[in-house]
């Protein structure tokens, strides 16, 4: 009963030393904390706190929260890490317009492929401030590639975090094993992180944990590190990965955008003539007005209505395509959308043996069912081991190598090409798909069809030729 008054009337502050002269923190007492967390419930007193940002965000009503303080409608509280200039209650597409060009600046000396991706981390910073707005919806991964290095990778990622978040965010490197990947995101998910940077992907990027992040709808079960269970914790970070020549595996080319610079100078750390030599004190110094400058943007759009700009749609990431990628094309901006994988034609590995494997199966195996161990026979036949592949099958032994990790020239395990092919067994491309069943040995056999045939004996349907 006391215990329980104590919480109602005491209040949590900052405590005077014992000099007098300045303000310290106090942490609350322990019967108050214990008090809190045996009650489960408090009408009208305590919020759970989804997340902690210093910076001004969009609601989802599309108003700005820009008060110190806890914000109701989203759970965050907002504790400044630097003074906001007013942004206009409806900014004007003009206004969009010229705050979009402010944003473009933070990127100028990057030579980026297209003004399309020049628009990915622009989107990238638009999204930190949007992201309480999105609470329960999906944001995509944004991926800085090059094709060197010198060339700003990391420095584009650092000045999206410095906007976005205040300060430059700590960079991760790329874990190459999926347990490991997962419990570095939990890690992540336990700390509330707005941010997760990963710095110098050498090894393909992505992974099932990574890929259930995205799409999770903020909520993700994932493995951390000292514990055996997996528990539900909410998932509010961006992912940015940086790299050169970045592979993305698996499902993750629907899953990312991909902005790409190409420097032309052979040695591009050399290159001195830059508008903004030391870009992230810039960027500090100048960042009240570029967060202004995007939340102009986003609130601007909301205002108009939110018009259609006709843009493509993004299956799992809808109410997060309808706002950013809308809003940048709005103020005048290119289309972003055109830096997702699977749009720009970049094709990833599993796809690219996906496609070698329909279009070379059927002539190597004369149309007939046949196991993963006598297609291996097939493509490095005895009298040419090491050597070069059977005449017209180079593409798909090839990709094979690549898929399962063999080293060139050598031909991967049968179990390890079996897993593959079970991996994209039913999966369309082409009009086809690989199909297979097993005997009563567990033994399997693999063939190619026509997806038009999907579901039907392996006795009526005709072998793709």
């Amino acid at each position: 009963m006391l215990t329980s008054r104590l919480v109602v009337v005491t209040e949590v502050a900052d405590s005077e030393s014992a000099s007098g002269r300045k303000w310290v923190p106090r942490g609350p007492p322990d019967d108050l904390v214990k008090a809190i967390l045996e009650a489960g419930a408090w009408e009208g007193g305590i919020h759970t706190l989804e997340g902690l940002s210093e910076t001004a965000f969009l609601r989802p009503d599309g108003t700005l929260a820009t008060s110190a303080g806890f914000d109701r409608s989203t759970g965050y509280y907002l504790a400044p890490g630097c003074a906001f200039l007013h942004v206009p209650d409806a900014p004007t597409q003009t206004d969009a317009a010229a705050a979009l060009l402010e944003l473009e600046e933070v990127f100028v000396d990057f030579p980026h492929v297209s003004r399309s991706h020049r628009m990915v981390p622009i989107a990238a910073i638009l999204t930190l401030l949007a992201r309480p707005g999105l609470m329960g919806n999906n944001v995509p991964a944004f991926v800085l590639d090059a094709a060197t290095r010198g060339t700003g990778k990391s420095l584009q990622s650092d000045a999206v975090a410095i906007v976005g978040t205040g300060r430059a965010s700590s960079k991760m490197s790329w874990p190459p094993d999926p347990a490991e990947l997962e419990k570095v995101l939990g890690a992540f998910a336990l700390q509330g992180a707005a941010l997760v940077n990963f710095d110098n992907v050498a090894s393909g990027f992505g992974g099932a944990s990574l890929d259930k992040c995205l799409t999770a709808g903020g909520r993700v079960s994932l493995r951390v590190l000292g514990k055996t269970e997996a528990p539900d914790l909410p998932w509010r970070a961006i992912v940015i990965a940086s790299g050169n020549n970045v592979v993305l595996v698996g499902d993750m080319s629907r899953r990312a955008l991909v902005s790409r610079v190409e420097s032309p100078l052979e040695n591009p750390e050399d290159r001195t003539d830059f508008q903004h030599p030391d870009l992230l004190a810039w960027v500090t110094e100048h960042r009240a007005r570029l967060v202004r400058a995007a939340l102009t943007i986003l609130r601007g759009f909301v205002v108009a209505g939110r018009p259609s700009q006709g843009l493509r749609a993004w299956g799992s990431f809808e109410a997060w395509s309808a706002l950013v990628p809308a809003a940048l094309v709005w103020a005048g901006g290119a289309d972003l959308m055109a830096c997702r994988p699977e749009v720009s034609g970049t094709i990833e590995p599993e796809k690219a043996a996906l496609l070698a494997v329909l279009a070379d199966w059927p002539r190597l195996t004369a149309g007939e069912p046949t196991t993963a161990k006598r297609v291996i026979d097939a493509l490095y036949p005895a009298d040419r081991m090491r050597g070069g592949a059977p005449d017209g099958f180079e593409d798909l032994r090839g990709a094979i190598e690549e898929i399962t990790n063999a080293k060139p020239g050598f031909p991967p395990t049968p179990k390890s090409f079996g897993r593959f092919l079970n991996k994209i067994r039913g999966r369309v491309a082409n009009g086809q798909r690989v199909a297979g069943r097993s005997d009563r040995n567990g033994i399997s056999s693999w063939w190619v069809e026509s997806a038009d045939f999907a579901g039907r004996s392996v006795a009526d349907r005709p072998v793709a030729s």
